[in-house]
């Protein structure tokens, strides 16, 4: 593909496509380690509650390990398929995947050592896997 910005398109997207494949998986793990009540009604307050009961070692392996990974995956991904291996590309998708966490931890409650984790683990992850993916880098 020489076209750099069809093959800069197609990086991001397909580490966007990525995203949406692992988290959907870790999402299925949550249901499995803290299920939704039997009388879960689906509103923001049923969640709420639901969120505010998660289990601290869930919370940690699946919102630290686990969106760690992701997010190490997807700008791994997205710099290493991008025209050139630019960096920019793994940054870009890293801030809209953390722009996502963000926007999701304002609006449920969290516990208080949950936010500082994510903004230590995620940019740290992007940081990272942005740097593996350009590894080698062809400029």
């Amino acid at each position: 593909m020489k076209n750099p910005i069809v093959k800069s398109t197609f990086a991001i997207l397909l580490s966007i496509a990525t995203a949406v494949v692992l988290v959907v998986a870790i999402e299925g793990i949550s249901a499995v380690l803290h299920p939704f009540p039997e009388d879960f009604s689906g509103s923001m307050e049923a969640l709420a509650a639901h969120v505010a009961a998660y289990p601290p070692w869930v919370l940690a392996l699946l919102g630290g390990v686990g969106y760690g990974a992701v997010m190490f995956i997807c700008t791994y991904v997205a710099t290493r398929f991008g025209h050139r291996r630019r960096r920019w590309h793994g940054y870009g998708v890293g801030a809209f995947l953390f722009a996502l966490v963000v926007f999701n931890m304002m609006q449920l409650p969290y516990p208080v050592w949950y936010g500082p984790m994510v903004l230590i683990v995620l940019p740290a992850a992007a940081y990272f896997g942005t740097r593996r993916g350009s590894a080698g880098s062809l400029a």
